[in-house]
Formats: C-alpha cells, structure tokens, sequence
C-alpha cells in the first residue's frame, strides 16, 4: 500500500474513531448519571463517578414513571409496524424486481419519491386523514404511519437485493407448473435473508426512536411510546422531579436496539451491500 493509501485509511481510523468515542463517553455519562441520587447529580461535576450504585432507580423509572408501560407500547407498535411495513414491502419489491412490466420504472420511481419528499409536505394531509377514520390517539393508527414511513427505503433496498439472484429460480419453477405467488413464497423469500433481516432490523430501530408522530398523534399517557414518554419525564424534571429516573429511562430506551444491533449488524451489512450490487 502507498503512502497516501496509509494515510487516507489513518484518517478513515481517526474520524471514525472519534465517532465511537464520542457515542461510547455520552452512553458513560448517562450511565453513571442513572446511578446516582437526584442529590448528588445536581450537587457535583457533571463527569463524578457516582459514589453508590443506585440500581433502584431503573425500577424507580420502571414502576413510578410508567417506563415500563411506555416500553410495553413501543415493543407492540414497533414490531407491528415491523412486520406489517417488511411483509409489504417484500410483495411489493418482487414483481417490480423479477415480473417486466411497461410501467415497472414508474412505479419504483413512485415509491422512491417517498424518500425525497419531506414529511412536513404529507403531515397535514396524513392527520386529517387519521381523523377522518378515526385513529388518532391509537395504536392502530401509529402502527399504520410507521409501516408506511418505511416503505420506500424497504422496497428499494429489497428491489436491489432481488435483482441480484438469477433468473433460472423462475423459470425452474415456472417448468414446474409454479405462478408467481408460489414462486416468491417458496423459491424467492428464503434466498432473502439477509435482505429481509436488513430492513427487519432498520425498520424496528426506524420505529423504535420515532419521536414526531408519537407526540402529534397520541394524546393519552397510557398509549405513550418509550421517546413520547421520557420526553414527558424531561417535561417534569424541569420542574424538579427526579432527574436519575429520567436518565434511567434512557438507558432502558436504549438498551434493547444496542443489543439487536449488535447481535445483526452482519446480517444488516450483508444485506445492504447485496442490494447496492444492483440498486
């Protein structure tokens, strides 16, 4: 390798570097804050090591400030709008990867706009409509908007993905007396693992830390998600409620997408990469 390639890659190393180390001293600094008392956070230095371990505080936040009811809304709207947003995604993806048809470059082109237009343009339109049908302040509606949010960047990444297996699956299949619903059931969806487990787990993060919708279209406490919720408990701490709950509730908000994430983060760059191969 050159000297400039060393040099380009040392400074890739640095920035990147710098990136995880700034993330990994903020997660350590919540951390040690949800260990202290309220007392001791507003009494000394921000980087103090707490002097006791306070673990009461994650069921503190858990119990008293209704963590686990917020935590209990995510998990059920987030992988509803998960699996709903990845299930159509996938029936959309295929025939405009695998079935010719005249329109077929519009209708990608249609759904790509979705990831150009900036949601303050559909907001109006999307609340009225929730309105209209009657599902504002409910899960139902929350699970809807969420799927749909996902939508376009699902079908482009799963489009590229089926783009890059070999048409002989279909037309093997085809011999056999298969049409096309049999055909992606059986033959296409299990060679999409990894394009599925891509857009599965960016999605669930996607729904996971969604704040906007959740404040504008949930009302009720008890149908809060967990960024809706802490976001109350900040409200309180203003007016000198506990702050380690709050910091607690972070970290559990936290801690389940840092464990999906790096328990598949293979599967989501496999994944990725195999659709920009032919995206």
């Amino acid at each position: 390798m050159s000297t400039d390639g060393r040099r380009h890659h040392l400074l890739i190393y640095l920035v990147l570097g710098t990136i995880a180390f700034s993330a990994a001293a903020a997660f350590a600094w919540v951390l040690n804050v949800s260990l202290k008392t309220n007392q001791e956070f507003l009494g000394t230095r921000p980087w103090t090591i707490a002097e006791d371990f306070h673990f009461e505080n994650y069921l503190n936040a858990w119990t008293n400030a209704d963590v686990g009811a917020y935590f209990g809304n995510s998990v059920v709207v987030s992988i509803s709008a998960t699996v709903l947003g990845v299930v159509v995604s996938a029936f959309a993806a295929y025939p405009i990867a695998r079935i010719p048809f005249r329109a077929n470059g519009a209708v990608l082109a249609i759904f790509l706009m979705g990831l150009m237009v900036p949601w303050m343009v559909t907001f109006i339109p999307l609340y009225l409509t929730l309105q209209d049908f009657g599902l504002l302040d409910t899960r139902i509606g929350l699970v809807l908007v969420y799927a749909t949010y996902n939508l376009p960047f699902n079908i482009f990444v799963l489009t590229g993905f089926l783009r890059t297996l070999p048409r002989e699956l279909e037309e093997a299949a085809a011999m056999d007396g298969a049409g096309p619903t049999v055909t992606f059931v059986r033959v296409i969806l299990p060679l999409l693992g990894p394009g599925l487990a891509s857009v599965t787990i960016i999605s669930f993060l996607n729904n996971w830390n969604e704040f906007f919708y959740a404040l504008v279209l949930i009302h009720s406490p008890s149908k809060m998600t967990l960024p809706l919720g802490l976001f109350q408990l900040g409200q309180a701490a203003d007016y000198g409620t506990n702050w380690v709950t709050l910091f607690a509730g972070m970290i559990i908000t936290a801690l389940p997408v840092l464990i999906v994430f790096a328990l598949l983060q293979k599967q989501v760059t496999k994944g990725l990469t195999a659709g920009a191969l032919k995206g």
